[in-house]
């Protein structure tokens, strides 16, 4: 009897095939065959979302209707980094480029990707977004950027271009009724070494450590990751003709680096900082009805009740 029945080579052809075509489309910032199949057929549901009980009952009243989940991911090799670890003689911070260029393309491709998956939804808006950053053992030399979101129509809205926040569906809500829309999100990395000064290193040791001291160099070093960091956030919602930015968070790691200098050690610092946000533009606000009273003339005795009050 043989091993194999006549069809698995035909089978094993087209799984090849359909693979290599995934990696194809990644390579130019797409999606893979399969999730772009199962998005295209996302109009017949059932819906999948990670709102709240609360949030899908806020939603339903609103005509704000959750259509599936979607994802965005990039796991990015860093290439090589010149650092100014030996230049002991250098205090201060510096930008590590090729690092915070690596990080900024691994969002970009996981935001582009999240976006086309909301696209072929046929969604408006995602909302609740969830981002997680990080590196791993099992890869050497890469950083790892994932979304995850809830893809949601907009009843009243024309098609357009879906538009990416990290609000929550009742932010979402509430910043549509106040007159402004969201215009995209916007994020940046900043990655810095921080060289520890002489005297800097005379404060961490010796006689020196004995006395409550700020460390200048390493309050330098995270405000000069902050600056670059918030600053292009900020430079990428004025290019998107924005009115400002909400919801902006900024999250940071540091990276202690022992170097041999001068016949003993010091400890300089690597700074990543990170900051997103959701610009926001002006708008005409969601027209809603005016409130009404209504009295129950139902109740005996000539009583009247106040049902509900406003509605």
């Amino acid at each position: 009897m043989p091993l194999f029945r006549r069809g698995d080579g035909e089978a094993a052809k087209a799984a090849a095939a359909e693979q290599q075509a995934s990696i194809e489309q990644l390579l130019r910032g797409g999606l893979p065959a399969k999730a772009e199949a199962r998005l295209r057929d996302t109009a017949g549901g059932p819906f999948t979302t990670d709102l709240s009980v609360n949030e899908f009952a806020l939603a339903v009243p609103t005509g704000v209707r959750p259509v599936t989940q979607v994802m965005g991911s990039s796991v990015y090799h860093v290439g090589w980094q010149r650092t100014p670890g030996g230049w002991s003689w250098q205090a201060g911070s510096q930008e590590l480029t090729v690092v915070s260029d690596a990080w900024n393309e691994a969002r970009r491709l996981a935001f582009g990707r999240l976006a086309r998956e909301a696209e072929l939804a046929g969604a408006h808006a995602v909302v609740g977004l969830q981002l997680t950053t990080g590196s791993h053992d099992w890869v050497a030399d890469a950083v790892e950027f994932l979304a995850f979101g809830t893809a949601v129509r907009v009843d009243g809205d024309e098609p357009d271009v879906p538009v990416l926040t990290d609000l929550s569906l009742q932010e979402y809500w509430q910043l549509r009724r106040a007159g402004y829309r969201p215009a995209g999100l916007h994020g940046s990395t900043g990655v810095f070494y921080v060289v520890s000064s002489w005297s800097q290193q005379r404060a961490q040791s010796g006689w020196g450590s004995w006395a409550n001291q700020e460390l200048r160099d390493f309050t330098q070093g995270l405000y000069d990751a902050r600056e670059v960091t918030i600053g292009r956030v900020t430079q990428q919602a004025r290019a998107a003709r924005a009115d400002g930015l909400v919801g902006v968070s900024l999250s940071y790691d540091i990276r202690e680096v022992e170097i041999e200098s001068g016949g003993g050690r010091r400890t300089d610092l690597m700074v990543t900082m990170h900051a997103l946000g959701t610009a926001i533009v002006q708008h005409e606000p969601i027209r809603e009805a005016p409130p009404r009273l209504s009295v129950d003339l139902s109740a005996g005795g000539g009583n009247n009740h106040l049902l509900g009050g406003m509605r």
